[in-house]
């Protein structure tokens, strides 16, 4: 009798050892073997990669046998007809877990759940690998072998049998009671007992699961280590701001792991207190995720993350505010009307049933304007007990509910009668002002405040308004003119109006405490130079010997009232001044002094009747700008002195403003600056790509420009003229080159790969490793193929001849599969003509019996010339592709090229594959969603 595989459901009414809870047994056996148990344990686990030795040791650890026999017993139960388990490509999982949990979770007993909670903790407390690297070198991991031993997958499974056993306890009706909660609160305790940051780096993704299986245990371990003397929490945040780009963000799992408790109002007040301590670790950073958006998130009175009602929500804010007040502010501010309009939710937890069915997320309108209400009302509170909050006020002052802007205006008089710090009721008062501008000048705006109430913040502004010129003139220095306008238009008008209560002021503090008081003043605000203009533009004086010490200052507002007051003064006096003022001054004085002027032709001329010889150092600092020039030949002259001075990128620079005032350029000057700029030592940061690349653009195409030039730029700059890293520069000099010199191809195929006749290899020099790294830029970028001419003719003798030096050649260095291998890739760019979409003529070539190297190397080239894309779950691109080569293979059969038919061919099979590949994951997936 042939064997029998059976997965059947059986009615029965009691639920003794070896049945499930609900009353249907399902049978899994093979020749009457009950697979039950094996299939219970592998529930525990949920997912692993049997192509993972990390993985099958795990699983071998919890089995007490061997992996091949226990997993044969599995590939039985797989085969069944509705079987619970999924395979795919040495990849395991369930269907459906929580199901099959049910139906064999009496199979489990103390022991294995026991074994299961030790094993689980040894994998958990496994530090990943990649904290041994430096921070900037992790991205790259696995290339150095610091992974894990263990695949993410395993570590999922586990992760969520833990939350299974913890939320489904009831189920496991042969173990003691409450086993399960008891296990993942153990684990949970046992993973955390140790304090180090890469401890929490290296469980971030488990942390959901781990907080799902025990959430008071998971929170006192989060308040443990935010109090630890190693404050991890900090380290963890630092890791954020260092490794450059591979910088990255190990809080996410900890804040989605507690967004997850919030749902649940018994938790509500520990999660936002316990996030409220992580954000008085956050120093802040680029990444979304962070404690406070956390709880901000949480509390959204239009949508709220949590089920706990209104009062338990404003008792658990309470709660914040009580602990961690700072944190409890700025909330508050983001939760004011307008302030906060988009939300990306938070986790929703996956086993523990915190949100009812059928919640209704959204609140009514009445329910939100009373949380808005009553936010207004914390939000005067909390204002009332610390002025430093006062600034915050007045800037959300139009957000707070009408019925307590009076209270907030108050809380403002109150204040201005206080004698707390002249810098904060500065600040307050210059807040004020900044308000009502606003309001005034967007009076028509949805969000603008009554007339009325703005009119009563002007008011208050006036009590609050510092007595010291000193304090209340800052504001007319800012960095930012445009919130001191109070009207839309008319910013000639605004922009005048300003300079001239600048000058009101600067006459003011002169009056009271002279120049000094002026040296002072700008020392405390943004923008001195508006200071030096403003000297000049009513008649004050510095004196020389002081303005001197300005202009040769280290100190950068020193540097920069004196810039402004002698740019003032040449604009009024002119080259007079400049020369009188200078006249005694030494050498270096003289050129801080010019450093100061306008980049233009006037200063020039003032500077060399200040010099006998030419200023060196003046060019070698100046702050280079093309447009305040006059014409382009101050610009041609400018160039030349700052390529006289080893400063090739500014001359760029100014060739590039040329390039755009004229549509033309002196060719020969780009190339002495393009070349000059290979070995500069100048501020690479002053490099900008878009001038060199219209610069370059433009002398390829100039005709006077010898091939010789342009070789040695298009080389040396190869790492930016290429299409992988530019879009709009080729190396077109040479890659012609490469096609018309069979010589020079040979030379960069053995600059850019090791000869097999080199059996050892041997260290490269700087100098070698980027003349290679050059070669293969100029491979990877190379489209012109060998015969073919400027206007697409092909002449198969030249391609020919091309060859056959290669051929021979690359044979003689040992290079010739590599250059087999680059033949075949640049074939893919053949020109059709009126019968085929290949040249015959290159098809033949490609049909030769000895170039199987170079059909492999078409074939790898059109695979990669697809680049990146979007995987269609139809696989609809690759079918198309399929039979794109399908057609292409039987029209190479018919020329009788059946050796290229068949790579053709094998082209059409691959992608037909990859189609069918695509179909069936996602498939597979829709079904498991399902």
């Amino acid at each position: 009798m042939d064997n029998i595989h059976s997965c059947s459901s059986i009615s029965q009414n009691h639920t003794g050892p070896g049945h499930n809870v609900a009353g249907n047994l399902i049978v899994y056996n093979s020749d009457n073997v009950d697979y039950a148990t094996e299939l219970a344990i592998a529930v525990l686990v949920g997912c692993w990669d049997e192509k993972n030795n990390g993985d099958i040791d795990i699983i071998t650890s919890l089995i007490g046998e061997s992996y091949d026999s226990w997993i044969r017993k599995l590939r039985i139960i797989e085969g069944m007809q509705d079987s619970p388990l999924i395979h795919e490509r040495g990849s395991w999982s369930f269907k459906d877990r929580i199901q099959t949990f049910q139906t064999v979770s009496s199979r489990l007993f103390d022991d294995h759940l026991d074994l299961f909670r030790t094993t689980v903790v040894s994998v958990f407390k496994t530090i990943d690998p990649q904290f041994e690297l430096a921070p900037e070198e992790r991205y790259a991991a696995v290339i150095y072998g610091k992974v894990l031993p263990h695949s993410r997958l395993i570590r999922k499974g586990l992760s969520e049998g833990l939350a299974l056993v913890a939320t489904k306890q009831e189920l496991l009706t042969n173990c003691s009671k409450y086993k399960g909660q008891y296990c993942a609160s153990s684990v949970v305790k046992e993973v955390f007992s140790a304090s180090s940051w890469q401890l929490w780096a290296s469980t971030q993704d488990i942390q959901v699961m781990l907080a799902e299986s025990a959430p008071d245990c998971f929170i006192d371990e989060v308040e443990n280590a935010a109090s630890h003397q190693d404050k991890p929490f900090d380290s963890l945040f630092a890791q954020e701001g260092i490794g450059g780009i591979s910088g990255r963000n190990y809080m996410t799992g900890l804040l989605w792991a507690i967004e997850g408790l919030a749902w649940a109002p018994n938790y509500l007040s520990r999660s936002l207190v316990i996030l409220g301590e992580l954000d008085s670790h956050d120093p802040g950073g680029n990444w979304a995720n962070r404690p406070l958006n956390s709880i901000i998130n949480i509390l959204l009175p239009w949508l709220p993350h949590t089920t706990a009602d209104i009062d338990r929500r404003i008792a658990a804010f309470n709660a914040l505010a009580r602990e961690w007040p700072d944190t409890a502010w700025r909330v508050l501010v983001q939760l004011l009307p307008n302030n906060t309009q988009v939300t990306s939710g938070t986790h929703i937890p996956t086993f523990r049933n915190f949100i009812p069915n059928g919640f209704n997320k959204r609140p009514s309108g009445d329910e939100c304007r009373t949380q808005i209400e009553i936010y207004t009302q914390l939000t005067i509170e909390l204002a009332s007990k610390s002025s430093l909050r006062l600034v915050d006020l007045v800037e959300n002052i139009g957000s707070l509910a009408p019925f307590k802007f009076d209270d907030a205006i108050k809380l403002l008089y109150d204040f201005s009668k206080k004698t707390d710090s002249a810098e904060l009721k500065l600040a307050v008062w210059e807040k004020c002002l900044e308000v009502y501008n606003k309001n005034k000048r967007f009076s028509g705006a949805y969000w603008a405040m009554q007339p009325e109430q703005n009119e009563k913040i002007k008011d208050v502004s006036t009590v609050l308004k510092p007595e010291d010129p000193m304090l209340y003139s800052k504001r007319l220095f800012a960095q930012n003119n445009y919130f001191l306008f109070d009207e839309n238009g008319n910013w000639r008008d605004q922009e005048e109006r300003l300079t001239k209560e600048r000058g009101q002021s600067i006459c003011e503090i002169y009056a009271i405490n002279g120049i000094d008081g002026v040296l002072e003043f700008s020392l405390s605000i943004e923008r001195p130079e508006f200071v030096g203009s403003s000297l000049v533009a009513e008649d004050l004086e510095i004196p020389l010997d002081i303005l001197k010490k300005l202009i040769v200052s280290d100190i950068k507002k020193e540097n920069s009232l004196a810039s402004g007051y002698v740019q003032a003064k040449n604009y009024r006096e002119g080259k007079s001044w400049v020369l009188t003022v200078i006249n005694d001054w030494s050498a270096q004085e003289k050129i801080a002094f010019f450093l100061l002027l306008p980049f233009k032709k006037e200063t020039w001329d003032a500077l060399n009747a200040s010099f006998d010889d030419f200023p060196f150092e003046y060019w070698k600092n100046t702050l280079v700008n093309a447009y305040s020039c006059d014409s382009t030949e101050e610009i041609y002259f400018a160039i030349d002195c700052l390529i006289k001075v080893d400063r090739p990128l500014m001359a760029i620079d100014c060739l590039s403003k040329i390039l755009h005032i004229d549509n033309s350029v002196d060719s020969s000057k780009v190339v002495l600056a393009l070349l000059q700029s290979i070995r500069t030592t100048e501020n690479i940061e002053r490099f900008d790509i878009h001038s060199f690349n219209e610069l370059v653009n433009y002398i390829q195409n100039d005709n006077t420009v010898s091939d010789d030039d342009l070789v040695k730029i298009e080389w040396a700059y190869l790492p930016v003229i290429n299409r992988g890293a530019n879009d709009s520069l080729h190396p077109q000099v040479l890659e012609k080159k490469l096609a018309s010199e069979p010589s020079f191809f040979c030379e960069v195929i053995q600059y850019a790969y090791r000869s097999e006749f080199q059996k050892a290899s041997k260290e490269l020099s700087e100098s070698e490793i980027n003349i290679a790294k050059n070669s293969l830029y100029l491979l990877d970028d190379w489209k012109k193929i060998p015969g073919v001419d400027a206007e697409g003719k092909f002449d198969v003798n030249a391609f020919n001849n091309w060859f056959d030096f290669v051929q021979t050649e690359c044979e003689k260095s040992g290079h010739l599969d590599f250059a087999y291998h680059r033949i075949g890739s640049i074939l893919i760019f053949s020109p059709a003509n009126d019968e085929h979409w290949i040249l015959p003529e290159l098809a033949e070539f490609l049909n030769r019996r000895e170039l199987d190297k170079v059909r492999t190397g078409y074939k790898n080239a059109i695979i990669n010339s697809r680049g990146v894309y979007i995987v269609d779950p139809e696989g609809k691109p690759e079918l198309e592709l399929a039979q794109q080569y399908h057609t292409k293979s039987d029209a190479m059969e018919l020329l009788g090229f059946h050796r290229f038919a068949r790579i053709l061919r094998e082209l059409a099979h691959e992608y037909q594959a990859e189609a069918e590949l695509i179909i069936e994951q996602h498939s597979k997936k829709k079904i498991a969603e399902i």
